[in-house]
Protein backbone atom coordinates (compact mmCIF):
# COMPACT_ATOMS: atom_id res chain seq x y z
CA UNK A 1 0.00 0.00 0.00
CA UNK A 2 1.46 3.40 -0.97
CA UNK A 3 1.44 6.18 1.61
CA UNK A 4 -1.43 8.01 -0.11
CA UNK A 5 -3.75 5.13 0.88
CA UNK A 6 -2.30 4.51 4.35
CA UNK A 7 -4.72 4.24 7.26
CA UNK A 8 -4.22 4.18 11.01
CA UNK A 9 -6.96 3.31 13.51
CA UNK A 10 -8.48 4.29 16.83
CA UNK A 11 -10.15 1.13 18.20
CA UNK A 12 -12.46 1.96 21.11
CA UNK A 13 -13.43 -0.70 23.65
CA UNK A 14 -14.94 1.35 26.50
CA UNK A 15 -18.67 0.67 26.08
CA UNK A 16 -20.27 -1.16 29.01
CA UNK A 17 -23.79 -2.53 29.46
CA UNK A 18 -25.15 -3.77 32.80
CA UNK A 19 -27.45 -6.03 30.77
CA UNK A 20 -24.40 -8.11 29.75
CA UNK A 21 -23.48 -9.02 33.32
CA UNK A 22 -22.32 -11.47 34.67
CA UNK A 23 -20.56 -12.25 31.37
CA UNK A 24 -18.72 -8.92 31.58
CA UNK A 25 -17.91 -9.01 35.31
CA UNK A 26 -14.31 -10.04 34.57
CA UNK A 27 -13.88 -9.10 30.91
CA UNK A 28 -14.76 -6.22 28.53
CA UNK A 29 -17.27 -6.71 25.74
CA UNK A 30 -14.34 -6.94 23.33
CA UNK A 31 -13.15 -10.29 24.76
CA UNK A 32 -16.55 -11.98 25.00
CA UNK A 33 -16.30 -15.40 23.31
CA UNK A 34 -18.14 -15.83 20.02
CA UNK A 35 -18.93 -18.83 17.84
CA UNK A 36 -16.82 -21.36 19.77
CA UNK A 37 -13.34 -19.97 19.08
CA UNK A 38 -13.49 -16.22 18.38
CA UNK A 39 -13.62 -13.11 20.57
CA UNK A 40 -15.57 -9.94 19.76
CA UNK A 41 -12.38 -7.93 19.21
CA UNK A 42 -11.32 -10.36 16.45
CA UNK A 43 -13.80 -8.71 14.07
CA UNK A 44 -12.52 -5.10 14.07
CA UNK A 45 -8.92 -6.33 14.29
CA UNK A 46 -9.49 -8.55 11.24
CA UNK A 47 -11.13 -5.72 9.29
CA UNK A 48 -8.06 -3.61 10.03
CA UNK A 49 -5.64 -6.44 9.17
CA UNK A 50 -7.42 -7.11 5.85
CA UNK A 51 -7.04 -3.39 5.02
CA UNK A 52 -3.31 -3.51 5.90
CA UNK A 53 -3.71 -1.11 8.83
CA UNK A 54 -0.51 -1.40 10.87
CA UNK A 55 -0.85 1.42 13.43
CA UNK A 56 -3.64 0.98 16.00
CA UNK A 57 -4.42 2.78 19.25
CA UNK A 58 -6.72 0.62 21.41
CA UNK A 59 -8.67 2.23 24.25
CA UNK A 60 -9.90 0.19 27.23
CA UNK A 61 -11.31 0.76 30.67
CA UNK A 62 -8.97 0.48 33.63
CA UNK A 63 -8.78 -3.04 35.03
CA UNK A 64 -10.09 -4.70 31.86
CA UNK A 65 -6.90 -5.36 29.96
CA UNK A 66 -5.76 -8.74 31.32
CA UNK A 67 -8.05 -10.80 29.09
CA UNK A 68 -7.15 -8.50 26.18
CA UNK A 69 -3.42 -9.11 26.54
CA UNK A 70 -4.03 -12.84 27.03
CA UNK A 71 -5.90 -12.95 23.73
CA UNK A 72 -3.98 -10.50 21.54
CA UNK A 73 -0.47 -11.31 22.77
CA UNK A 74 2.02 -9.91 20.27
CA UNK A 75 -0.75 -9.38 17.72
CA UNK A 76 0.86 -11.69 15.16
CA UNK A 77 -2.47 -13.20 14.03
CA UNK A 78 -3.50 -9.71 12.83
CA UNK A 79 -0.10 -8.78 11.38
CA UNK A 80 0.76 -6.48 14.29
CA UNK A 81 4.06 -8.12 15.22
CA UNK A 82 5.72 -7.51 11.86
CA UNK A 83 8.29 -4.84 11.09
CA UNK A 84 6.66 -1.43 10.78
CA UNK A 85 3.56 -2.35 12.78
CA UNK A 86 2.61 -0.70 16.06
CA UNK A 87 -0.27 -1.10 18.46
CA UNK A 88 -0.70 0.81 21.69
CA UNK A 89 -3.11 0.46 24.60
CA UNK A 90 -4.62 3.58 26.16
CA UNK A 91 -6.65 3.59 29.39
CA UNK A 92 -9.78 5.75 29.29
CA UNK A 93 -9.49 6.65 32.99
CA UNK A 94 -6.12 8.34 32.23
CA UNK A 95 -8.11 10.67 29.99
CA UNK A 96 -10.56 11.39 32.82
CA UNK A 97 -7.78 12.07 35.33
CA UNK A 98 -6.07 14.50 32.94
CA UNK A 99 -9.37 16.25 32.35
CA UNK A 100 -9.95 16.66 36.09
CA UNK A 101 -6.44 18.14 36.48
CA UNK A 102 -6.96 20.60 33.63
CA UNK A 103 -4.29 18.91 31.48
CA UNK A 104 -4.42 18.38 27.67
CA UNK A 105 -6.44 15.16 27.74
CA UNK A 106 -6.41 14.38 24.00
CA UNK A 107 -2.64 14.62 23.60
CA UNK A 108 -2.16 10.83 23.34
CA UNK A 109 -4.58 10.56 20.42
CA UNK A 110 -3.12 13.60 18.67
CA UNK A 111 0.45 12.34 19.10
CA UNK A 112 -0.57 8.94 17.74
CA UNK A 113 -2.21 10.48 14.66
CA UNK A 114 0.85 12.64 14.02
CA UNK A 115 3.36 9.79 14.30
CA UNK A 116 1.31 7.41 12.15
CA UNK A 117 1.76 9.69 9.10
CA UNK A 118 -1.41 8.19 7.67
CA UNK A 119 -3.66 10.42 5.53
CA UNK A 120 -6.73 8.50 6.78
CA UNK A 121 -7.92 7.25 10.16
CA UNK A 122 -10.39 4.46 10.90
CA UNK A 123 -12.62 4.88 13.95
CA UNK A 124 -14.09 1.52 14.97
CA UNK A 125 -15.45 -0.34 18.01
CA UNK A 126 -15.89 -3.94 19.15
CA UNK A 127 -19.53 -4.26 20.21
CA UNK A 128 -21.03 -4.58 16.72
CA UNK A 129 -20.31 -7.86 14.94
CA UNK A 130 -19.52 -7.17 11.29
CA UNK A 131 -16.90 -7.95 8.66
CA UNK A 132 -16.42 -4.56 7.02
CA UNK A 133 -14.19 -4.24 3.95
CA UNK A 134 -12.37 -1.04 4.94
CA UNK A 135 -10.50 -0.83 1.64
CA UNK A 136 -13.85 -0.63 -0.15
CA UNK A 137 -14.97 2.08 2.27
CA UNK A 138 -11.71 3.97 1.67
CA UNK A 139 -12.26 3.95 -2.11
CA UNK A 140 -15.73 5.45 -1.67
CA UNK A 141 -14.35 7.97 0.80
CA UNK A 142 -11.58 9.06 -1.59
CA UNK A 143 -13.90 9.27 -4.60
CA UNK A 144 -16.43 11.39 -2.70
CA UNK A 145 -13.91 13.95 -1.47
CA UNK A 146 -15.63 13.91 1.91
CA UNK A 147 -13.83 14.37 5.22
CA UNK A 148 -15.79 11.64 7.02
CA UNK A 149 -17.50 8.50 5.73
CA UNK A 150 -19.91 6.70 8.09
CA UNK A 151 -20.69 2.98 7.66
CA UNK A 152 -24.29 1.86 8.18
CA UNK A 153 -26.52 -1.16 7.55
CA UNK A 154 -30.21 -1.22 6.69
CA UNK A 155 -32.09 -3.12 9.37
CA UNK A 156 -35.74 -3.88 10.04
CA UNK A 157 -37.36 -1.68 12.64
CA UNK A 158 -38.17 -4.75 14.74
CA UNK A 159 -34.49 -5.65 14.99
CA UNK A 160 -33.39 -2.23 16.26
CA UNK A 161 -32.90 -1.65 19.96
CA UNK A 162 -33.52 1.49 22.03
CA UNK A 163 -29.75 1.98 22.46
CA UNK A 164 -28.96 1.77 18.75
CA UNK A 165 -27.74 4.80 16.84
CA UNK A 166 -30.00 5.21 13.81
CA UNK A 167 -28.79 7.29 10.90
CA UNK A 168 -31.08 9.52 8.85
CA UNK A 169 -29.59 10.93 5.67
CA UNK A 170 -30.60 12.62 2.43
CA UNK A 171 -31.04 9.80 -0.09
CA UNK A 172 -29.86 12.01 -2.97
CA UNK A 173 -26.78 13.65 -1.44
CA UNK A 174 -25.93 11.05 1.23
CA UNK A 175 -25.54 13.84 3.79
CA UNK A 176 -26.48 12.71 7.33
CA UNK A 177 -29.46 14.64 8.67
CA UNK A 178 -29.70 13.23 12.19
CA UNK A 179 -28.36 10.62 14.56
CA UNK A 180 -30.93 9.37 17.03
CA UNK A 181 -31.69 6.46 19.28
CA UNK A 182 -34.26 4.03 18.02
CA UNK A 183 -37.78 5.34 18.65
CA UNK A 184 -39.96 2.33 19.45
CA UNK A 185 -42.99 4.17 18.01
CA UNK A 186 -41.24 5.01 14.75
CA UNK A 187 -43.61 3.77 12.00
CA UNK A 188 -40.83 3.35 9.41
CA UNK A 189 -40.30 -0.33 8.51
CA UNK A 190 -36.51 -0.01 8.31
CA UNK A 191 -33.75 1.99 9.90
CA UNK A 192 -30.13 2.69 9.06
CA UNK A 193 -28.11 1.16 11.89
CA UNK A 194 -24.89 3.11 12.38
CA UNK A 195 -22.08 0.56 12.79
CA UNK A 196 -19.90 3.02 14.73
CA UNK A 197 -17.29 2.66 11.99
CA UNK A 198 -15.90 5.71 10.18
CA UNK A 199 -13.05 6.68 7.89
CA UNK A 200 -11.85 10.24 8.42
CA UNK A 201 -9.21 12.44 6.82
CA UNK A 202 -6.55 12.48 9.52
CA UNK A 203 -5.88 16.23 9.25
CA UNK A 204 -9.59 16.92 9.66
CA UNK A 205 -9.81 14.52 12.63
CA UNK A 206 -6.85 16.14 14.37
CA UNK A 207 -8.40 19.60 13.94
CA UNK A 208 -11.76 18.23 15.13
CA UNK A 209 -10.17 16.84 18.32
CA UNK A 210 -8.38 20.12 19.03
CA UNK A 211 -11.64 21.99 18.53
CA UNK A 212 -13.45 19.74 21.01
CA UNK A 213 -10.76 20.56 23.58
CA UNK A 214 -10.75 24.29 22.82
CA UNK A 215 -14.54 24.46 23.16
CA UNK A 216 -14.53 22.56 26.43
CA UNK A 217 -16.52 19.78 24.78
CA UNK A 218 -15.36 17.18 27.28
CA UNK A 219 -18.36 14.91 27.71
CA UNK A 220 -16.87 11.89 25.95
CA UNK A 221 -13.45 10.27 26.14
CA UNK A 222 -14.16 8.36 22.92
CA UNK A 223 -13.32 10.20 19.69
CA UNK A 224 -15.69 7.80 17.91
CA UNK A 225 -18.55 9.01 20.09
CA UNK A 226 -17.68 12.66 19.47
CA UNK A 227 -17.80 12.10 15.70
CA UNK A 228 -21.09 10.23 16.03
CA UNK A 229 -22.70 13.01 18.05
CA UNK A 230 -21.53 15.77 15.67
CA UNK A 231 -22.08 13.87 12.42
CA UNK A 232 -25.16 15.77 11.27
CA UNK A 233 -23.51 19.12 12.09
CA UNK A 234 -20.31 18.58 10.11
CA UNK A 235 -19.64 19.51 6.49
CA UNK A 236 -18.15 16.95 4.14
CA UNK A 237 -19.78 13.82 5.57
CA UNK A 238 -20.87 10.86 3.46
CA UNK A 239 -22.17 7.34 4.01
CA UNK A 240 -21.30 3.78 2.99
CA UNK A 241 -23.84 0.93 3.07
CA UNK A 242 -22.59 -2.36 4.51
CA UNK A 243 -24.67 -5.29 3.23
CA UNK A 244 -23.16 -8.23 5.11
CA UNK A 245 -24.16 -9.78 8.42
CA UNK A 246 -24.19 -7.45 11.44
CA UNK A 247 -25.39 -7.72 15.01
CA UNK A 248 -25.32 -5.09 17.74
CA UNK A 249 -24.46 -6.65 21.11
CA UNK A 250 -26.09 -4.72 23.97
CA UNK A 251 -27.47 -7.39 26.32
CA UNK A 252 -27.52 -11.11 27.06
CA UNK A 253 -30.38 -11.73 24.62
CA UNK A 254 -28.71 -10.06 21.60
CA UNK A 255 -25.42 -11.79 22.40
CA UNK A 256 -27.09 -15.20 22.73
CA UNK A 257 -29.08 -14.80 19.52
CA UNK A 258 -26.06 -13.60 17.53
CA UNK A 259 -24.20 -16.79 18.48
CA UNK A 260 -27.16 -19.01 17.59
CA UNK A 261 -27.47 -17.22 14.23
CA UNK A 262 -24.08 -18.68 13.33
CA UNK A 263 -25.81 -22.06 13.07
CA UNK A 264 -27.46 -20.72 9.90
CA UNK A 265 -25.04 -21.33 6.99
CA UNK A 266 -25.89 -18.01 5.32
CA UNK A 267 -25.01 -15.98 8.42
CA UNK A 268 -21.95 -18.11 9.21
CA UNK A 269 -20.51 -17.73 5.73
CA UNK A 270 -21.32 -14.01 5.44
CA UNK A 271 -19.60 -13.09 8.70
CA UNK A 272 -16.73 -15.55 8.98
CA UNK A 273 -15.89 -16.92 5.55
CA UNK A 274 -16.53 -14.19 3.02
CA UNK A 275 -13.90 -12.59 0.82
CA UNK A 276 -12.25 -11.12 3.93
CA UNK A 277 -11.35 -13.72 6.60
CA UNK A 278 -11.65 -13.33 10.36
CA UNK A 279 -8.48 -14.08 12.32
CA UNK A 280 -8.21 -15.22 15.93
CA UNK A 281 -5.63 -16.46 18.39
CA UNK A 282 -4.28 -19.81 17.22
CA UNK A 283 -4.33 -22.73 19.67
CA UNK A 284 -2.80 -26.03 18.68
CA UNK A 285 -5.17 -28.56 20.23
CA UNK A 286 -6.37 -32.05 19.42
CA UNK A 287 -9.63 -32.33 17.45
CA UNK A 288 -12.91 -32.80 19.29
CA UNK A 289 -13.70 -36.44 20.11
CA UNK A 290 -17.22 -37.75 19.49
CA UNK A 291 -17.92 -41.03 21.30
CA UNK A 292 -20.27 -43.69 19.94
CA UNK A 293 -22.82 -42.57 22.53
CA UNK A 294 -22.85 -38.98 21.20
CA UNK A 295 -25.86 -37.63 19.29
CA UNK A 296 -25.15 -34.27 17.65
CA UNK A 297 -27.53 -32.17 15.53
CA UNK A 298 -27.14 -28.64 14.13
CA UNK A 299 -24.31 -27.61 16.46
CA UNK A 300 -20.75 -26.28 16.36
CA UNK A 301 -17.70 -27.23 18.42
CA UNK A 302 -14.30 -25.80 19.16
CA UNK A 303 -11.26 -28.08 19.34
CA UNK A 304 -10.28 -30.34 22.25
CA UNK A 305 -13.80 -31.30 23.40
CA UNK A 306 -14.98 -34.73 24.52
CA UNK A 307 -18.61 -35.38 23.56
CA UNK A 308 -20.44 -38.43 24.90
CA UNK A 309 -23.99 -37.05 25.16
CA UNK A 310 -26.66 -35.35 23.07
CA UNK A 311 -26.16 -31.84 21.66
CA UNK A 312 -28.82 -29.97 19.66
CA UNK A 313 -28.70 -26.43 18.24
CA UNK A 314 -25.82 -25.36 20.49
CA UNK A 315 -22.30 -23.90 20.33
CA UNK A 316 -19.61 -25.61 22.40
CA UNK A 317 -16.25 -23.87 22.91
CA UNK A 318 -12.78 -25.39 23.23
CA UNK A 319 -11.93 -28.04 25.79
CA UNK A 320 -15.48 -28.80 26.99
CA UNK A 321 -16.28 -32.22 28.49
CA UNK A 322 -19.82 -33.54 28.00
CA UNK A 323 -20.23 -36.85 29.81
CA UNK A 324 -22.61 -39.76 29.14
CA UNK A 325 -26.37 -39.13 28.91
CA UNK A 326 -26.00 -35.34 28.98
CA UNK A 327 -28.58 -33.38 27.02
CA UNK A 328 -27.52 -29.95 25.69
CA UNK A 329 -30.10 -27.94 23.75
CA UNK A 330 -30.02 -24.36 22.41
CA UNK A 331 -27.16 -23.35 24.68
CA UNK A 332 -23.66 -21.85 24.69
CA UNK A 333 -20.96 -23.59 26.70
CA UNK A 334 -17.67 -21.73 27.10
CA UNK A 335 -14.16 -23.15 27.22
CA UNK A 336 -13.07 -25.60 29.90
CA UNK A 337 -16.54 -26.39 31.25
CA UNK A 338 -17.69 -29.86 32.30
CA UNK A 339 -21.24 -31.22 32.20
CA UNK A 340 -21.37 -34.46 34.14
CA UNK A 341 -23.40 -37.58 33.46
CA UNK A 342 -27.16 -37.19 33.13
CA UNK A 343 -27.21 -33.39 33.39
CA UNK A 344 -29.50 -31.28 31.16
CA UNK A 345 -28.67 -27.79 29.83
CA UNK A 346 -31.34 -25.93 27.85
CA UNK A 347 -31.59 -22.25 26.86
CA UNK A 348 -28.55 -21.36 28.91
CA UNK A 349 -25.03 -19.94 28.79
CA UNK A 350 -22.27 -21.61 30.81
CA UNK A 351 -19.27 -19.30 31.21
CA UNK A 352 -15.69 -20.61 31.32
CA UNK A 353 -14.69 -23.45 33.65
CA UNK A 354 -18.21 -24.15 34.93
CA UNK A 355 -18.90 -27.60 36.40
CA UNK A 356 -22.43 -29.04 36.32
CA UNK A 357 -22.74 -32.00 38.68
CA UNK A 358 -24.44 -35.29 37.67
CA UNK A 359 -28.17 -35.15 36.98
CA UNK A 360 -28.48 -31.38 37.50
CA UNK A 361 -30.91 -29.45 35.27
CA UNK A 362 -30.16 -25.91 34.03
CA UNK A 363 -33.24 -24.87 32.06
CA UNK A 364 -34.09 -21.36 30.88
CA UNK A 365 -37.30 -20.20 29.27
CA UNK A 366 -37.11 -20.49 25.45
CA UNK A 367 -39.02 -17.23 24.87
CA UNK A 368 -36.79 -15.01 27.03
CA UNK A 369 -33.09 -14.40 27.61
CA UNK A 370 -31.11 -17.50 28.62
CA UNK A 371 -30.02 -18.46 32.10
CA UNK A 372 -26.38 -17.51 32.67
CA UNK A 373 -24.05 -19.50 34.92
CA UNK A 374 -21.12 -17.35 36.03
CA UNK A 375 -17.49 -18.20 35.32
CA UNK A 376 -15.97 -20.89 37.52
CA UNK A 377 -19.26 -21.91 39.16
CA UNK A 378 -19.94 -25.43 40.42
CA UNK A 379 -23.68 -26.17 40.22
CA UNK A 380 -25.03 -28.96 42.42
CA UNK A 381 -28.77 -28.23 42.33
CA UNK A 382 -31.34 -27.65 39.60
CA UNK A 383 -31.88 -24.11 38.27
CA UNK A 384 -35.12 -23.85 36.31
CA UNK A 385 -36.59 -20.55 35.10
CA UNK A 386 -40.13 -19.89 36.30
Amino acid sequence: MNNSNKMCALLSNVTTYDNLKPLTDNRPISTLPFDCKYRMIDFPLSSLANANVKDILLTFNEGETQSVYDHIGSGKEWGLSSLGSHFFVYIMQDFLRKKEQGLPFYETQLEFLKKSRAPYTVLIGSKILANVDLQAVLKVHQASGNKVTAVYKKASSDSLNPYDSVLRFDEETGKPLAILHKDLEDPQPTGNLLLNTFICDTDFLSDFIRERHANGDEEFASVNRHIRNHLSKLDGVGVYEYTGYASNIIDIKTYFEANLEMLEPKNFTSLLYGAKPIYTKIKNEVPTFFAETSDVNGSQFGSGCVVKGKVTGSLISRGVNLEENTDIERSLIFAGSTVKAGAQIKNAILDKNVVIEPGVKIIGKPDSEPLVIAKGSRITEDIIAG
